[in-house]
């Protein structure tokens, strides 16, 4: 059973918040889909294959083809900034 407690220690890790009622439906969403999960392990699978592909057709993989590249010019031209050559983008990481 997932707690309050469990949904605020795991929202601290993952630096969010939530309110009491947030936290409290969380808890209730969470446990409903653990009792689905608990559901599921009771199906009796003993002795039936694994289904890799549910449906007849095969994903159709088309043959590689080696092309000319653009310019590195031409390519620079559709960014808004580009640094020493190469496309200049913000940085996502601390």
């Amino acid at each position: 059973m997932i707690t309050k407690e469990t949904i605020s220690h795991m929202a601290s890790l993952s630096k969010l918040s939530f309110n009491e009622s947030e936290t409290e439906a969380l808890s209730s969403e969470l446990n409903e889909i653990i009792s689905f999960i608990d559901k599921i392990k009771e199906v009796d699978t003993e002795g039936v294959e694994p289904t890799y592909q549910v449906n007849q057709y095969d994903c159709p993989v088309r043959e590689d083809k080696v092309w000319e590249s653009l310019p590195q010019e031409e390519v620079i031209k559709n960014t808004v900034e580009e640094q020493y050559g190469y496309f200049k983008i913000i940085k996502v990481v601390d």
